[in-house]
């Protein structure tokens, strides 16, 4: 039957007559079921996930609103396969519990509905996100400017100390773009794209150089801005999983001799994989010998600034171009919250874009110098975070976090059966199972153990996670003084500040029963284990 206007389009909108009462109970079941959601079982289980799977294949729409009650109930078995990541034994991501006055932030967000990418869609929150950019830029670039002068600058127009963005990724990408954009000119770019403008530059190509701890969202980067992924240059590291200062110093020979110009150097702070920090001091040493943009991916690492401790471990990061730093990961608010923060407040200016109709050339809007346009109020959540915890209590929480890192290391290397595969730098760790019916052979011929080794890892972590167990992830890293051949490895963060140390004993005990009955069950017979086992 075919809707006419406007009698029908009427009938549409009576739908939104929505009753008060019935909003109330609403929000109550569902914030009820995400409370319990919060208390069960982590995950469905990987081993269960074609059922979940088969629950959303369904294309078709309803044609009238199912209205409260209906939705009410599908909204549950939706809660009911969502990730519980407020678990304290919930260790293996970056995706930690918040604080409880964040949920109603989010809903305050959500109702103004600001959209900052100007001040008409945001009235006094683009003036709160310059502050905040301005009180974090004070915690990294803390001798640049005098108060007075600091002040002034917060919220001149022309200019930004920095941008919020959907997170590290995007951050990255900005970073990367200033970087580009002011080696080859905001308007040569615009015109003549990149292979134009670089021709009329000299240079054969453009590199940028990070370590093989990079995170990927760089070479997406790369890729987007036209520079090319072979042109990100990945360099060694070291023993500690730290940039390898020699093979750089290589690299940077090498693309000297072939005329390509070094656009930037990334160095990481709080590596996804290994938590390690490279020397930055020394680094920024060489992007300034080198004349080209030095860029602090700190998105994990970056939060340590708040701790009179472990800041020191970032020392040389005030000497960076830019910064990335994510607050949906340690300075705990919900996704979709990262920022970069610029060294000198001019920088974004190569990046500048204006609308007639929104955006002009002499306002303070932020959203002349995002890639994003239209941004939630993401800032008011951090905002939040920042003033009722304060510096200190962000500091108190970095230090509870490398504290059990360095307790839960201690606890590996105690242990018979598992292995410590690097020193934590701040709080993640990566560590592997051995039965101690191989260690002897192991340690004999660790070459010809790897393999299974690494066979064994992945179904201890898959059957752990399936069975809605403590949750850990898995990932493989390059380890020479232990093998030529990459090692495949338990990861654990811990930012959650609900996980005590023994929470993260009960995840070795489930580990240690896990591989009893996968070894149990005959899969690795293959080798000599049992005779190794019957000398013990």
């Amino acid at each position: 039957m075919s809707l006419s206007y406007p009698s029908d389009w009427q009938t549409v909108l009576d739908q939104f007559q929505i009753d008060a009462e019935q909003l109330a109970q609403f929000e109550q079941l569902i914030m009820a079921q995400a409370q319990a959601q919060l208390q069960a079982p982590m995950r469905p289980g990987i081993s269960n996930q074609g059922e979940i799977e088969q629950s959303f294949y369904s294309t078709e729409l309803p044609e009238q609103g199912l209205g409260f009650e209906r939705y009410g109930q599908l909204l549950s078995e939706i809660i009911g396969t969502a990730v519980n990541t407020e678990r304290p034994d919930f260790v293996g991501h970056m995706t930690s519990a918040l604080p409880s006055f964040m949920p109603a932030m989010i809903k305050l967000m959500a109702r103004l509905n600001q959209n900052t990418v100007k001040l008409e869609t945001s009235g006094g929150l683009t003036d709160l996100e310059r502050q905040l950019i301005g009180l974090l830029h004070r915690q990294f670039y803390r001798d640049d400017y005098d108060e007075a002068a600091f002040r002034q600058l917060i919220h001149k127009p022309k200019q930004a100390m920095g941008v919020f963005c959907s997170g590290g990724t995007m951050a990255n990408l900005m970073a990367l773009w200033v970087a580009r954009n002011r080696f080859l000119g905001p308007h040569g770019v615009a015109d003549e794209g990149v292979a134009g403008a670089l021709l009329n530059s000299g240079y054969k190509g453009l590199a940028i150089l990070v370590s093989e701890r990079g995170h990927y969202s760089l070479s997406k980067a790369a890729d987007v801005l036209g520079l090319g992924r072979n042109n990100l240059r990945s360099v060694a590291v070291d023993s500690e999983h730290r940039m390898d200062l020699g093979d750089l110093q290589r690299q940077l020979d090498e693309l000297a001799a072939d005329n390509i110009k070094v656009l930037a150097i990334v160095a990481v702070a709080g590596a996804t994989e290994t938590g390690s920090i490279d020397p930055l001091a020394q680094l920024a040493a060489i992007a300034k010998d080198q004349n080209c943009h030095f860029h602090v991916d700190g998105a994990w690492g970056g939060a340590a600034i708040f701790s009179a401790e472990q800041r020191l471990k970032l020392a040389g990061i005030e000497l960076a171009d830019s910064i990335t730093l994510d607050a949906h990961k340690q300075l705990y608010t919900p996704m979709g919250a990262g920022m970069v923060l610029f060294r000198s407040p001019d920088l974004v200016n190569v990046i500048k874009h204006h609308a007639s109709y929104i955006i002009r050339s002499d306002s303070k809007d932020l959203g002349a110098y995002t890639l994003e346009g239209s941004r939630p109020a993401m800032a008011l959540l951090l905002h939040a975070g920042l003033h009722l915890i304060g510096s200190r209590g962000y500091g108190a929480l970095i230090d509870h976090s490398v504290r059990l890192a360095k307790d839960f290391a201690q606890l590996i290397d105690k242990a018979d059966d598992f292995e410590l595969m690097l020193q934590p730098e701040l709080n993640i760790l990566v560590y592997r199972y051995i039965p101690t019916a191989w260690t002897a052979a192991v340690r004999a011929e660790p070459s010809a153990w790897v393999e299974p080794l690494n066979r064994l890892t992945k179904a201890i972590q898959i059957a752990q996670a399936a069975g809605k167990r403590s949750f850990v992830s898995r990932t493989k890293l390059h380890l020479p003084a232990r093998s030529e051949q990459d090692l495949t490895v338990f990861r654990v963060v811990l930012a959650n500040p609900k996980t005590q140390l023994s929470d993260l004993q009960g995840v070795l005990s489930q580990q240690r029963q896990i591989a009893e009955e996968i070894l149990a069950a005959g899969e690795f017979t293959q080798y000599p284990q049992a005779a190794a086992g019957e000398e013990n």
